[in-house]
């Protein structure tokens, strides 16, 4: 039935009903009709108990009161779902004998509703509604038109005062009551006018098998509205909000809004504005019961937003959407594109941000690496989440603050369908620039990780020094570098066993400080010749020439596969490895002397202000002369790094072996052979390798007592 002829209809049998009632509430008491009130209410499935009296009202307005009035089901007549302590209706005598449906006031004083879902998930009132709506289908009246003019609907005041709703679903345990309702509204009507709507009420939301914190929220609410003829449109204008939360924490929180709904009764269409003033959003959070402790103490103490809205039965969008988190400034657009499907897009721009003000302060008391690793397992993939997701996200920033390092142009997209999220970021740092892509695969039980990075030109020495790792080694420089990997899993630990990955690095005018490789390269051939150091100023770093490299991550361990790197004459290369989860590292530094045309035959400079070789054997000949061994937490090249014990025993040995072919040739293999006959006639066959296998012990006892 059309809403028109409805309330024709209404106002009609209105009419009839209050006439007759005029003439005959002299004659009739109101308390004789209760009987058949209930009987009625009964026929619906309804059992209606009328504690109080019915009450006739006259002049200047006509109608009827009640007191203390009960709903139940008439299966279960004993459990009360809604409670009246008094209800009125008064009309508009004069104005009803013209046509006019005026009513004077509707008041609801006292009303108390009580929900309730049972462990099934069926409500106490579903059955009431069934029996209703037989009751209805079989009184139906066939449909009918009237030519009557329009009625006109006005109500000079409704009221609902003192009274609650309560909800209880004894399943899930959620429970929720809306206590203290007043609502107010004036000069309501259906003519376009505007009128005035006051509302309050506290909210207590709570969780019984959880044993949570309440949370109580104490609502206020102002609103201009018109209703068009018809009820086709409405608007609310000069919308305002208030909400006092209290959980663990107590805060408030105010909007303003605006609404514009057309075409209500077809296709609804809507429009309006909404706007959030600046307010503390931690105490808001902590009200919530969400505790967060920042680094920074001031973060998200001051959050504000507004932006135009639009929507449809379908979806909802924002335009022009303005947000402020401190110090940041942010403006894009977020829609929410098919309701159906949470199809969620996002456009956010911003000027500048510092994420680290915003995560956990850092520890006080360094944590090992090895105890960091053991409570890695708790979730870090959301699969559930990300199978859910249907995103289409930018988000941007001028200038971008992450891990103390600092990002300029930076720009992040996220694309998440059907279990798949799809990430790139492109930013620029340190004078280079970094683009960044990963894919999350969260359709199976472990979440399938893939990722790729491209670094150009960006020099390190300013991330170390943010980093705090400058104190004892200095490194400078551009590189470039190129990571790819993949790994499966949801947890820390899972990720990080399952890691595989592997990259590419390069880099010009490389500097690395406090260590002289040349010097060390130096020091190592005067100590095998028995020679006194090099007594020339050595500068206190080391220059590397078109540095190369490749290295791997597999079981927790990042292998250096190659390092190539040229130091003035000489070619450094590097082997070794870093222990993820021991926390070590452990690199050997291969060093080989190049010759070049400035050479003679019997001397070869490392360089220009270096010093000068005057044995063959140290050229073109690769060596791992030095090692470093350490925590790469901690790392320090000019405590970590030492020739190596084990190599410079055996390239001494060679030395000395290629010293006496070079002076007597080969009357060293002609007295090795006669000494080693010797020694077997004496101590019998194969006495010369027993020899020197004891005397290898012993030196190796020496060794283990020096040290």
């Amino acid at each position: 039935m059309a809403i028109k002829p409805a309330l024709k209809i209404i106002g009609y049998v209105f009419a009839f009903l209050i006439s007759s009632v005029i003439i005959l509430a002299f004659l009739v008491d109101a308390n004789t009709f209760k009987p058949r009130i209930q009987s009625i209410a009964q026929e619906q499935g309804i059992a209606l108990t009328m504690r109080g009296d019915l009450h006739w009202a006259f002049w200047p307005a006509i109608g009827l009161a009640v007191d203390e009035v009960s709903v139940a089901g008439v299966e279960t007549p004993d459990k009360i779902i809604a409670d009246v302590k008094k209800a009125s209706f008064l009309i508009a005598f004069i104005p009803l004998m013209q046509g006019d449906f005026q009513v004077k006031h509707v008041l609801v004083d006292g009303a108390v509703i009580d929900l309730e879902v049972d462990e099934q998930g069926v409500g106490n009132w579903e059955k009431l509604i069934k029996k209703r709506d037989q009751v209805v289908a079989e009184k139906k009246p066939k449909n009918s038109s009237s030519g009557a003019n329009d009625l006109n609907l006005s109500i000079e005041k409704i009221s609902l005062h003192n009274s609650q709703v309560t909800y209880n679903n004894l399943g899930s345990g959620q429970k929720f009551a809306l206590t203290k309702i007043n609502l107010d509204m004036d000069d309501v009507n259906l003519k376009g006018d505007s009128f005035e709507v006051d509302f309050s009420a506290e909210t207590e939301i709570s969780q019984t098998k959880t044993k949570s914190t309440p949370i109580t929220v104490k609502t206020k609410l102002h609103s201009n509205v018109v209703i068009g003829e018809g009820i086709n449109s409405i608007a609310l204008d000069k919308g305002q909000l208030d909400l006092d939360v209290h959980a663990t924490d107590s805060a408030s929180l105010k909007l303003e809004y605006s609404l514009k709904l057309d075409d209500v009764k077809n296709n609804l269409h809507y429009t309006g504005r909404l706007v959030v003033p600046t307010t503390n959003l931690k105490k808001v959070m902590a009200a919530f019961g969400v505790q967060h402790k920042a680094a920074n103490e001031k973060a998200l103490s001051e959050f504000s937003l507004g932006g135009d809205f639009n929507g449809d039965k379908k979806r909802f969008a924002f335009s022009a959407l303005s947000l402020q988190l401190d110090k940041t400034h942010l403006k894009g657009s977020l829609a929410i594109n098919n309701f159906a499907s949470q199809e969620i897009a996002l456009d956010l721009q911003g000027d500048e941000i510092n994420v680290d003000d915003y995560l956990a302060p850092k520890a006080a008391e360094k944590v090992p690496v090895a105890a960091k690793t053991a409570t890695g397992d708790e979730p870090l993939i959301p699969v559930e989440l990300l199978r859910k997701l249907n995103v289409d996200a930018k988000l941007g920033f001028a200038k971008f603050g992450i891990f103390e390092l600092a990002l300029d142009k930076v720009l992040l997209t996220l694309n998440a369908k059907n279990g798949v999220l799809q990430e790139q970021l492109s930013a620029n740092a340190y004078s280079g620039n970094v683009h960044q892509k990963a894919q999350v695969d969260s359709r199976n039980a472990a979440a399938q990780i893939q990722f790729e990075t491209v670094v150009q030109d960006v020099e390190v020495a300013p991330i170390l020094q943010v980093k705090k790792l400058d104190k004892s080694v200095h490194l400078s420089g551009a590189i470039q570098a190129n990571a790819r990997g993949q790994t499966v899993g949801i947890t820390k630990n899972q990720i990080m066993e399952s890691l595989v990955a592997n990259a590419t690095f390069s880099g010009a005018k490389m500097r690395l400080a406090p260590i002289n490789i040349e010097q060390q390269f130096c020091k190592f051939i005067a100590l095998v010749n028995r020679a006194e150091e090099p007594t020339q100023t050595w500068n206190a770093y080391t220059e590397l020439r078109e540095l190369t490299g490749k290295i791997s991550i597999a079981k927790r361990i990042i292998t250096i596969e190659t390092l190539n790197a040229g130091v003035e004459k000489l070619l450094l290369s590097s082997t070794g490895n870093i222990n993820l989860a021991s926390g070590s590292y452990d690199f050997s530094l291969p060093l080989k002397l190049v010759r070049d045309a400035g050479d003679t035959a019997n001397s070869i400079t490392t360089s220009a202000k270096g010093c000068a070789v005057t044995s063959n054997y140290w050229a073109e000949r690769s060596m791992s002369l030095l090692r470093c061994k350490g925590d790469y937490a901690e790392i320090n090249p000019a405590q970590d790094c030492r020739p190596d014990k084990d190599m410079l025993n055996a390239v001494v040995k060679d030395f000395a072996e290629y010293k006496l072919r070079e002076k007597y040739g080969e009357k060293v293999d002609a007295k090795k052979t006669e000494l080693k006959k010797k020694l077997e006639e004496k101590l019998g066959e194969g006495g010369a390798d027993k020899a020197k296998n004891a005397l290898k012990n012993l030196f190796k006892k020496k060794e283990e007592k020096s040290q």
